[in-house]
């Protein structure tokens, strides 16, 4: 039922979650090849950039799979 109630949940916030968190990572190692001692710093114009950078890592395809997968594509929103 969670998908019907919560699309989102159907792979689409995991898949975000997933290169969010590689986009991390990186960042972490790049902080620390630097020599920094704090290596998950992070201000909020760089988070910024990590979401944008993974939200356009997030192929259409890859929407279009999740958004299948709900079963909600033949449903009509009523106004």
């Amino acid at each position: 039922m969670t998908p019907f109630i919560q699309p989102l949940d159907a792979g689409i916030i995991r898949c975000f979650k997933a290169h969010y968190h590689k986009q991390m990572c990186l960042h972490a190692i790049e902080l620390d090849d630097m020599g920094e001692d704090d290596i998950y710093k992070l201000n909020l114009h760089e988070v910024m950039l990590m979401a944008k950078a993974t939200g356009d890592a997030v192929s259409p395809e890859m929407l279009a799979a999740c958004w299948n997968h709900t079963g909600l594509h033949g449903f009509a929103l009523m106004s």
